[in-house]
């Protein structure tokens, strides 16, 4: 089969959206498929043709100005238009039978695409952005946005210029949403998302099917040495920001200071950056734990680190569609202790696979002293993470899953 992906983002610089794009390609490839990518790039220039490990990808340059909302516009819909043109011609070039459109600005562009040429458009949905301006469906606060509103979109952007914007946001969100409605199957990464997306997208049209993760890569990639590891070590990978947990990590990891023994205290390695750490920083010295702050580890390197932790905090408060982290770190056999949020509850068995506790603190603090001084239970929990990624979420088991879709729409 020819299967053309568009992605937003793709390797070797982006997130999880990016290397979830790039492993379903890999994974295709290696089934026999002829796999092309297109991929955005900010700037200016003309597209430019590459390969990344084998995949081919095309990219697609676009200039956005750096102003708030203003700058939304050009990446949205001033870019459809143009990128739907560019994606027919890849699809006459290339002679593809399915179009798989990865995020948010590659799928009205793929949609239009489609429609013209007759082909299938399959759209993958991994966060909110079909029904949320910022694409998370949560108040700067932290509370669940169940919809928006004016009083909301000042909220959520800060500012009252929001209240005068208000009419374009509540258009591009409706315009995206009616485009997902139009791809001939759209897939949610979990249930959770599915569930959130059933407003949208007819039953008949919505399938969940999870990103996958390559095993072989992994356990090739973290059989290197972490130069950067000398001690027994705790790790958070993520923006440090308040809707992935930042300030309940630090609630947690000071509540729990007040119940260990200072030996107890495993340094704290942490893979990201954001607004919150200088004052994570700054708390986290004062209360005596040992951290050390990384900034963004490239994605080899994280991998390593996840295979080398002790244990993997995800205090994330917002509802996780189905964090990439997570996928990886059962993919290095990496014990976890998570808030039961959004689609990690699906993935993760309290107990079985890993440990999940209530959305707070205090119960994240609790379940982190007991794990700190049961080293036998977190090696039975991270070798049941590891059984699941096998049983669950690897290329072998995840792509025909997606070959069976793309065979249904083609026949």
């Amino acid at each position: 089969m020819r299967i053309l992906l568009a992605a937003d983002v793709f390797p070797p610089r982006c997130g999880g959206a990016g290397w979830s794009s790039y492993h379903l390609a890999r994974a295709l490839a290696q089934r026999g498929h002829t796999v092309q990518v297109v991929v955005l790039k900010e700037g200016a220039g003309r597209p430019t043709a590459s390969s990344y490990q084998g995949i081919e990808v095309h990219e697609f340059p676009y200039w956005a100005p750096r102003v708030p909302l203003v700058r939304n516009w050009f990446r949205n819909e001033l870019l459809w238009n143009r990128l739907g043109s560019w994606l027919e011609n890849e699809v006459r070039a290339g002679a593809f039978q399915i179009l798989h459109a990865q995020h948010s600005q590659t799928v009205p562009a793929a949609v239009r695409a489609g429609r013209k040429l007759g082909i299938p458009v399959v759209a993958t949905v991994r966060d909110y952005w079909p029904l949320c301006y910022r694409a998370v469906a949560l108040s700067p606060t932290g509370e669940r946005c169940t919809h928006c509103n004016p009083a909301a979109a000042v909220r959520c952007l800060g500012t009252g210029g929001a209240l005068l914007a208000y009419p374009y946001i509540r258009s591009n969100v409706r315009r995206k949403a009616r485009t997902l409605a139009q791809a001939d199957a759209v897939i949610a990464v979990s249930r959770f998302v599915a569930e959130r997306l059933a407003a949208i997208v007819p039953a008949s049209r919505l399938h969940v099917i999870p990103n996958l993760v390559d095993l072989e890569e992994v356990d090739r990639v973290t059989a290197a040495p972490e130069p950067q590891v000398d001690t027994p070590f705790l790790l958070f990978v993520g923006k440090l920001e308040p809707n992935k947990g930042a300030w309940e990590l630090l609630l947690a990891l000071e509540q729990a200071s007040q119940l260990l023994l200072p030996f107890e205290r495993a340094p704290l390695y942490i893979a990201g950056d954001g607004s919150l750490r200088e004052p994570l920083e700054n708390r986290l010295a004062a209360i005596g734990w040992p951290a050390r702050f990384l900034r963004w580890a490239d994605h080899d390197q994280v991998l390593r680190l996840l295979r080398r932790a002790e244990l993997l905090l995800f205090p994330s408060r917002w509802e996780e569609p189905l964090s990439r982290v997570l996928l990886e770190a059962c993919a290095c056999g990496t014990p976890i202790l998570a808030m039961a949020t959004g689609g990690t509850s699906e993935i993760l068995t309290d107990g079985v696979n890993g440990a999940l506790v209530e959305p707070a603190a205090e119960p994240f603090a609790a379940r982190l002293v007991a794990l700190l001084r049961a080293p036998e239970e977190r090696r039975r929990l991270g070798a049941g993470a590891r059984r699941l990624a096998e049983e669950r979420l690897s290329a072998p088991v995840v792509a025909p899953q997606m070959e069976a879709l793309y065979r249904k729409l083609t026949v």
